[in-house]
């Protein structure tokens, strides 16, 4: 048991020092060697944790994305009205796509192939999509359920596609204030059947 402790506590000072690095420096300006340095352990105790720097990063990348979907859903739910749900949301998205470890990971997977593997990614996008069902069944109780899932998907890549379209360079152009517009007809139409 104290082993595993150990073993837990020597893993998590190597992803707060490559978080750390990777944040301040880069993927690529961030050796195993500094990581191995500033968590205080040596390199082979690094490979016994992980097989290389991209390993970490995709965990990283994988913990932070579980927490910020999750706290998005909670932060939604939390909203009383469509359109609070929605503002929150676009907010929400805007700012994932601006944040640091976002742009190391889409750095590093640009530039180095880095991707997790389908069973390394918890279903992240589905849970997004299950909180605008819920949003939407909140709304409108008594509309079909597979009407509102089809809405939320939409509604979803909509979202997405705001977001992401200016930062990552993407031929795509959304204003604010038409996207809003066209987010709450979809979540208004939504309701009529």
């Amino acid at each position: 048991m104290l082993q595993a402790k150990k073993s837990e506590r020597t893993h998590q000072q190597f992803l707060n020092s490559a978080r750390t690095l990777f944040l301040e420096k880069g993927f690529d300006n961030t050796s195993i060697e500094d990581i191995v340095t500033m968590a205080g352990y040596s390199i082979g105790a690094f490979y016994r944790h992980y097989k290389s720097k991209s390993d970490i990063l995709i965990e990283l990348w994988n913990e932070f994305l579980q927490d910020y979907i999750q706290e998005s859903i909670d932060g939604a739910m939390k909203t009383t009205t469509l359109e609070e749900s929605i503002d929150y949301l676009l907010l929400r998205n805007k700012e994932y796509y601006e944040h640091p470890l976002f742009k190391c990971y889409y750095n590093a997977s640009v530039t180095r192939m880095i991707t997790s593997s389908k069973n390394d990614i918890p279903n992240n996008a589905g849970s997004f999509n299950d909180m605008l069902v819920m949003l939407l069944e909140r709304e409108y109780p008594s509309v079909d359920h597979n009407r509102l899932r089809t809405y939320a998907s939409t509604i979803h890549a909509i979202i997405n596609a705001y977001a992401s379209g200016s930062i990552l360079n993407q031929n795509l152009y959304f204003d604010e204030v038409t996207t809003r517009e066209i987010l709450l007809d979809l979540a208004h139409k939504a309701g009529i059947e």
